[in-house]
């Protein structure tokens, strides 16, 4: 809300002022006296002319309006004392001159160069010099726009007649009278200033103007020049290597053209540099950091592990740990020529040659010496060329120089190839693409070369050395930066946060592939950047994406499509963090519960959020999203009944929450630990190993056992067996205790011994107790069984065993014979007592280890 201060102007200026305002001298302060004598004038006059009316009324209203106006008038006199902020643009309009008459002189003798690294150079210089226009166009319209809101609000005060009502009474009124006329001056003074400042902010909007528009003009005539060098790029543009130029055409010696390519190379340097210098900044910033924070990890391993142990885990960095400073150089570096491509030439030539020399001071102990030697080779016709590409104009000199090292590079890419076919070292998958790529690039460049086509065969020629000796530094770069993640996370391993969770072996190969993927992305656009495809490829692929195609009534477009399927993978790919984060991983013995089962329903809201996304990014109607919906339901009535069965079963088991992810469960005859909890299925780790997919709607439907639900407390039963005259008591006795006493086992509730069952081979006795973690029941259980053995031998009670039945046969003459009809029974003798075999004996003797006598009396022969 802008406040409006009120201005006397409006009540005097008529009269005091009506005849000084054709001229040009700054106004003169108002005394209170002055000022006072002009209003008693206007209030006695009877003209009916008078716009001051005298109220006792208004004076509340009157006297806070005039300091609210008071002050909003000394902070926007404030502001415009401070000044804007254009010295940054008034102090760059020079460079922005020199910029331009660089690039006109170029245009000028166009005709004298056919080299289109010049031209790109030019190019980019005029891409930059729009961009930084642009942007302080931008930054004086918005300065123009508070100028003139101050304005605005000036003429809005001047006709606010609310101010109109003046105190009555003369004491009052002298009090008033004083406080306008300094008011009427601070207004005089802040209109004064707007205006100055708005007629030197439109001198500079003039400037900026009128300069934007010769770049503007001077990047249109740089792309028609390109365009037509593009349609006689094949031409012959020199004479044959054999027929070397007539004396007086040979043109400018080499020296004096190198001389002259790197002072105008050098001087659009640092006018780019001067444009873009602080984006820069932020590289060897964003370089540092990243430095210290692999220094800061490596530290923080040491700390926490012993020094072989800490050495261990950081050998496996290869790169970073024992090249920190050469690898994040080359980290910088290969990034900084990937990520932007409007570059100068000499700038690119300068991050290859870093990247290069980075590359050979990691790898310069890892490779065979033979394979070195190679790489120095590549990395020096590698400077060739980049020197090579400065050039503005050809020579004889370069035309050989290109033809020799188009020769070496196809000696070298063959040596290379066969070298490829016996080595060990752990190269990416598409090396060879990379190496066949450039030997095709060189062999090219020497047939354009020998045909003379030479700004062709320049092309060929540096596109197929960068590629080769780029396409390693990537690959170190993808290398290092999987180093540095795996240095965070070991560094970050008892740590609370969400990296702590991450199991590095898990994620290598995905996060590996994803890096790989961009990265030959990135290779790809530099291999068609060095050969000047990437405008036209595209322009060519943007307006295949975008046209619009139509099936039937239907209208889409490729890149609505990709961006459809692109959200909707990132959706999938969202989830599958966020489980993996927040849920089980099945690394601990001793999972955690975590967020459960309500896992599920975050996933379902991201895939649900993702596909709404999706239709709104993808420029599909959402009417078009009822009739999936509409298709949706006829297919469940025809087939699809069993998968919305589990899709509702999940929904169904993340609120109502019978299991929860880390909870031990039985299904059926399987048990294990839930692992996941899916939308379609659960995933449920077996004791074995295994992990079993179970659909969610048999996990509702069956009857299943949570042994978990509520705590990990867990019963476990011991049946223990004492022979027969043990002590019984005794037993219980030494068996309670035990328990009673033993850590593991909880006193809450207290275990109980019973006596359970008399049995063929002794006494069972049942010992039951309770413990915290049922993960720990198969160790505590055997604990407890060892430890029993061992007490109840040191109290003397035998533990029983199986016996076997003893049979006696008598083998005398005729027994086989047949016996004697029986006789009538008889009253039969009464059974005498047993006595117990002491413990210890073996079955089938005495008491005294003997055998036990025969019978006196055999049975008498039939």
């Amino acid at each position: 809300m802008r406040l409006h201060i009120f201005l006397i102007a409006l009540l005097v200026s008529a009269n005091l002022f009506a005849q000084n305002q054709n001229q040009t001298a700054p106004p003169k302060p108002i005394d209170s006296a002055t000022l006072s004598k002009i209003i008693s004038q206007q209030v006695k006059d009877t003209s009916g002319k008078s716009v001051i009316r005298l109220s006792d009324t208004s004076v509340a209203i009157i006297i806070t309006r005039l300091e609210t106006y008071t002050l909003m008038l000394n902070q926007v006199m404030s502001t415009l004392r401070r000044g804007l902020d254009t010295a940054e643009i008034s102090e760059s309009i020079p460079l922005i001159d020199s910029s331009i008459k660089v690039v006109q002189k170029d245009m000028t003798a166009i005709g004298s160069t056919n080299n289109v690294h010049d031209l790109y150079t030019n190019r980019v210089l005029l891409v930059q010099l729009e961009r930084k226009l642009d942007s302080w166009q931008d930054v004086l319209f918005k300065f123009h726009d508070r100028l003139v809101n101050i304005t605005d609000t000036l003429q809005l005060l001047r006709k606010d007649t609310s101010m109109r009502n003046i105190p009555a009474e003369d004491e009052l009124r002298g009090i008033y009278v004083g406080q306008m006329a300094s008011l009427i001056q601070k207004w005089r003074q802040v209109d004064s200033a707007n205006k100055t400042n708005l007629l030197h902010l439109g001198l500079l909007q003039n400037r900026v103007a009128k300069r934007y528009i010769d770049v503007t003009n001077l990047l249109e005539d740089m792309d028609y020049q390109l365009t037509r060098f593009s349609q006689r790029m094949f031409n012959k543009d020199f004479s044959y290597l054999w027929e070397p130029p007539l004396p007086g055409k040979k043109g400018p010696k080499f020296p004096e053209v190198l001389h002259r390519s790197v002072r105008k190379n050098l001087n659009i340097l640092k006018i780019f540099f001067a444009v873009s210098g602080p984006v820069y900044l932020i590289w060897l910033l964003g370089a540092a950091l990243f430095l210290w924070w692999v220094k800061f990890n490596a530290r923080k391993i040491k700390r926490k592990h012993e020094e072989r142990e800490a050495e261990t885990i950081l050998q496996h960095s290869r790169y970073l740990y024992r090249y920190p400073i050469a690898s994040t150089i080359l980290l910088a570096s290969t990034l900084s020529f990937l990520i932007s491509i409007q570059y100068p030439i000499f700038y690119s030539g300068i991050c290859w040659m870093i990247t290069a020399i980075a590359t050979t001071i990691i790898i310069r102990n890892s490779i065979p010496l033979n394979l070195l030697k190679r790489w120095y080779l590549l990395v020096f016709l590698l400077a060739l060329y980049c020197v090579n590409n400065l050039l503005i104009q050809v020579t004889f000199f370069e035309q050989w120089g290109i033809f020799i090292g188009g020769i070496l590079a196809i000696i070298l890419g063959v040596y290379l190839l066969r070298t490829l076919r016996n080595t060990t070292l752990p190269l990416p998958k598409y090396s060879r693409s990379a190496i066949w790529t450039f030997i095709i690039l060189s062999g090219l460049s020497v047939i354009l070369v020998l045909m003379a086509r030479v700004a062709a065969a320049k092309i060929m020629g540096a596109a197929s050395v960068v590629s080769i000796t780029m396409a390693l530094g990537i690959v170190l770069m993808v290398e290092i930066l999987m180093e540095a993640i795996y240095i965070q996370v070991e560094a970050k391993k008892d740590s609370s946060t969400f990296i702590s969770m991450i199991d590095y072996q898990n994620i290598k190969s995905r996060l590996k592939t994803i890096f790989y993927i961009a990265a030959s992305i990135g290779w790809l656009a530099l291999l068609a950047r060095n050969l000047y495809m990437y405008d036209g490829l595209s322009e060519m692929i943007s307006n295949l994406l975008v046209a619009e195609r139509k099936i039937g009534n239907f209208t889409f477009s490729f890149s609505s499509v990709i961006i459809f399927l692109l959200i909707i993978w990132l959706s999938t790919v969202v989830t599958q963090i966020l489980s993996y984060l927040l849920g089980y991983t099945g690394q601990s013995s001793q999972p955690q519960k975590k967020l459960g089962s309500a896992m599920l329903l975050i996933r379902l809201a991201v895939l649900a959020a993702g596909t709404l996304l999706a239709f709104a990014a993808s420029g599909i109607p959402m009417d078009k999203l009822a009739i999936v919906i509409g298709a949706l339901g006829v297919g469940i009535g025809f087939g699809l009944q069993n998968i919305v069965n589990n899709l509702v079963s999940g929904i169904i088991l993340a609120f109502e929450k019978p299991i929860e992810v880390g909870d031990v469960i039985e299904l059926g005859s399987r048990s294990g630990v839930v692992k996941e909890i899916g939308i379609r299925s659960s995933k449920i780790s077996a004791g074995d190993g295994s992990e079993v997919i179970v659909p969610n709607g048999d996990l509702i439907a069956q009857q299943l056992v949570n042994w978990t639900l509520t705590s990990r407390t867990r019963r476990v039963d011991v049946v223990v067996g004492v022979a027969y005259g043990s002590d019984l008591k005794k037993a219980l006795t030494v068996i309670k205790e035990y328990l009673v006493n033993q850590e593991d086992i909880l006193k809450t509730p207290d275990p109980t011994v019973l006596l359970q069952n008399f049995r063929d081979t002794g006494v069972d006795i049942q010992a039951m107790f309770w413990i915290s973690d049922l993960g720990q029941a198969g160790v505590t259980k055997s604990e407890v069984l060892t430890d029993i053995y061992i007490k109840l031998q040191e109290a003397g009670i035998s533990i029983a065993y199986p016996r076997p039945q003893q049979f006696q046969f008598n083998m005398e003459p005729g027994i086989w014979k047949q016996q004697p009809a029986p006789t009538p029974a008889t009253p039969s003798a009464p059974i005498a007592a047993v006595t117990p075999t002491p413990a210890g004996t073996p079955p089938g003797t005495g008491g005294n280890g003997e055998r036990p006598a025969a019978p006196e009396n055999p049975a008498p022969n039939p």
